[in-house]
């Protein structure tokens, strides 16, 4: 199961304001979806998720501003009364920009050592070509997708008010669960 590849900019600003962006497809790069979905407890993969950002912010290891929300719950459009898949948008930045590009250099190395495996890294397809790295966890139903928003080479290309800082954007997301019988997404 991989993230969809291409996060655009708006995802990336999305990830800065801590928002979610909706959108439920379980499928991977290669289009094929990931079989039937497990049954679990919101609160259970919603654990996870938390779990496993921070063990991707341990290998970024940054000591910068990190975004506040935690994970969120979207429906996945096959059964959005019965199906979810948990998203965590979050981002790190306040350190110089030559801290984070080395931090993604790190990352590369240091996930397949935690449990995940690259998927891609390099150069994006925005203009700015953002280093990005996307990767899947190995143990668990779950892809990242992470980009370093680098304001020396994007900034050119930003709205006006886009933000003005460098960034390191983390999209964190789950397979679609079904939540267990008698309960709706809904109900969380």
């Amino acid at each position: 199961m991989a993230v969809s590849h291409r996060r655009d900019s708006i995802a990336a600003l999305a990830a800065i304001l801590g928002v979610g962006i909706a959108g439920c497809s379980d499928m991977g790069k290669s289009g094929k979806a990931d079989g039937a979905p497990q049954v679990r407890e919101v609160a259970s993969v919603r654990d996870e998720a938390k779990g496993l950002s921070s063990q991707i912010l341990d290998a970024i290891g940054l000591k910068g501003r990190v975004s506040e929300p935690g994970p969120g719950v979207s429906r996945c459009d096959e059964d959005p009364e019965h199906f979810y898949k948990i998203r965590h948008p979050w981002s790190v930045w306040g350190v110089p920009e030559q801290d984070m590009e080395r931090s993604m250099d790190r990352l590369k190395d240091e996930l397949p050592k935690r449990g995940w495996k690259v998927a891609s890294y390099g150069r994006d397809k925005s203009l700015a070509e953002n280093l990005e790295l996307v990767a899947d966890s190995v143990n668990s139903k779950f892809s990242v997708d992470i980009t370093f928003m680098d304001k020396r080479r994007s900034s050119k290309y930003d709205a006006p008010n886009a933000s003005k800082e460098s960034g390191i954007m983390v999209n964190l997301e789950s397979a679609c669960f079904r939540v267990p019988e008698g309960k709706t997404v809904d109900s969380y």
